[in-house]
Parts: structure tokens; C-alpha cells; sequence
């Protein structure tokens, strides 16, 4: 088996292991992570969070934000 990601042929179990182990990590559960995130950020209602009127006053709300994005 051929390793693309480092040139490399795999040629045991133990390299055949840590290769498909590496390619799940890499194919699933990164990709799956950065998207739980990112639809968590968009979706969670963060106006629970005490923040003051300075801080109001420097920029755009998160829900004038997510209003930008999703329409």
C-alpha cells in the first residue's frame, strides 16, 4: 500500500494501523470538528452573555452577523 500523504510504501500491520488511523483522523474527525464548531458558533443563542455598553458599541452584534451570513 502507498502512503500519498508522506511518498511512502506501508508495508506491515503496525504501519497499516498508524496509516489508517492517521487518514480517519484526518478525513472525519478534523473536518467534523472544524464543521461542529462552526454551526455551533452560527446556531447558539449567545446573547446570555453580560457584555457592556462599550463593548455594544464597538461593532455588530453576533445576530446582525448570523442575519449577514445566512440571508
Amino acid at each position: 500500500m502507498f502512503d500519498p500523504l508522506y511518498e511512502e510504501i506501508v508495508t506491515n500491520t503496525s504501519d497499516i494501523m498508524v496509516y489508517v488511523v492517521r487518514q480517519v483522523f484526518i478525513e472525519l474527525v478534523l473536518p467534523l470538528s472544524i464543521f461542529i464548531a462552526v454551526m455551533l458558533t452560527l446556531y447558539v443563542d449567545w446573547s446570555w452573555i453580560p457584555i457592556s455598553s462599550n463593548q455594544l458599541d464597538r461593532g455588530h452584534s453576533l445576530e446582525e452577523v448570523k442575519k449577514h451570513i445566512l440571508e
